[in-house]
């Protein structure tokens, strides 16, 4: 089996969250996790290993540790999705994804058993990951929750360290209609005697951490405001920051000078990508993946403040399942234009219905079948002074050619 054969047959032959949203089969559970990891000798286990959960930030919040303890001299192994231009991002070492060789014979050698159980998409790319880090022989597994934390697959591993980054309304017809239910299931992360880092402290979420933290013995510690440089750019991650240095101060308090020089160096040591990603200069064009209200009510103030009275040509798509109404509120109706777009994958709406709900609230645009027509459209329109911005979804900026 080649790698090519081998990521079709794992996006084609089980189920799959990010390809299909909760429409076919999705699953959610510790059971076959922990049996798949027990069927393949528990790779990793006795690595010491960071949970990472939260509405959004966490992928940020993962390769600012790794790259923290990059520069501690650590060999970090992380576990994110979803991948946004190449499946091998999903399982990386410093900058060094998982190699195709790798991904084709764990495959090859497993595909029997996975076909006779049923796996899903993210439980099986979950054990690759785990079993290539175990190969490498990593000194830390950081390990990024999918969308909950209470059933997702990741909480079977036995932490040191428990993160939390954020609570939104994400996710609400699998998680909670609330922020408190939404936190619930976060929480469940937390794991007995273990300590949890939470970033985000407010009233309606602060008793359902301090309640979960009592319930399993586990100290529970808030983010404090470091105020750090970071190489990655927005006012969204002065949170993700807080929240990766307290862990790494709490982790490592002896290594304070070499972890904070780390968090300015996120994306020479990780090559993280799409967030708040300057892809052009003239005119300034900026990807990002966040796809919530959560996300945009940083990004809306982020993309003024970067146009600085310019115009702004908003790019946009979303997945079919978001409350795309909820970021459509918080759009500017001046000094903008608006490219309702389409992306490849099925589970994105369709540019004309995105189009259709937008007018509804006020935002009249165009719109395109691909990310690239709507792209060369707005730089058609923008002048060089003007603000061009790509989001509302992963899809989206995956879809970019870059």
């Amino acid at each position: 089996m080649t790698y090519n054969e081998a990521v079709q047959w794992l996006y084609s032959a089980v189920p799959n969250f990010q390809r299909d949203g909760g429409s076919k089969n999705y699953k959610i559970g510790l059971e076959g996790p922990q049996a798949l990891w027990e069927h393949l000798g528990f790779p990793g286990r006795d690595i010491p290993t960071i949970h990472v959960a939260g509405t959004n930030g966490k992928g940020s919040t993962v390769h600012m540790l790794a790259s923290g303890m990059k520069e501690m001299g650590l060999k970090v192994g992380v576990f994110s999705s979803p991948h946004l231009f190449n499946f091998r991002e999903r399982a990386k070492i410093g900058t060094t994804m998982v190699p195709e060789m790798f991904v084709a014979e764990f495959v090859s050698a497993h595909k029997t058993h996975f076909e006779q159980h049923g796996y899903s998409f993210f439980e099986l790319t979950l054990m690759l990951s785990l079993q290539w880090f175990a190969s490498q022989k990593v000194d830390w597994i950081i390990l990024e929750t999918g969308m909950g934390g209470r059933l997702d697959a990741t909480n079977i591993c036995a932490p040191e360290l428990c993160i939390i980054t954020n609570i939104g309304l994400d996710h609400v017809q699998w998680l909670g209609n609330t922020r408190a239910l939404i936190a619930k299931e976060k929480s469940g992360i937390i794991k007995p005697g273990v300590p949890v880092v939470v970033v985000q402290n407010d009233n309606e979420t602060r008793p359902v951490f301090k309640d979960s933290a009592n319930e399993a013995g586990a100290p529970l510690i808030w983010a404090k405001d470091f105020n750090l440089p970071t190489d990655l750019k927005g006012i969204h991650q002065n949170a993700n920051r807080n929240g990766a240095a307290t862990a790494l101060e709490l982790l490592f308090p002896e290594y304070q000078e070499l972890w904070k020089l780390g968090l300015n160096r996120v994306v020479k040591n990780t090559a993280l990508a799409g967030r708040w990603m300057e892809i052009d200069t003239s005119p300034l064009t900026i990807c990002d993946t966040g796809h919530n209200a959560d996300a945009f009510q940083y990004l809306v103030p982020q993309a003024k403040a970067a146009a600085n009275g310019a115009h702004i040509h908003w790019v946009l798509g979303s997945a079919g399942d978001k409350d795309f109404g909820s970021i459509l509120q918080l759009l500017p109706t001046d000094n903008s234009t608006f490219y309702w777009t389409g992306a490849s994958s099925p589970r994105c709406a369709s540019s004309a219905v995105l189009a259709e709900s937008a007018a509804n609230h006020g935002r009249y645009g165009n719109h395109f079948t691909n990310v690239q027509q709507a792209l060369s459209a707005a730089k058609t329109n923008a002048n060089e002074k003007d603000l061009i911005f790509i989001g509302g979804s992963t899809f989206v900026v995956a879809d970019l050619e870059l």
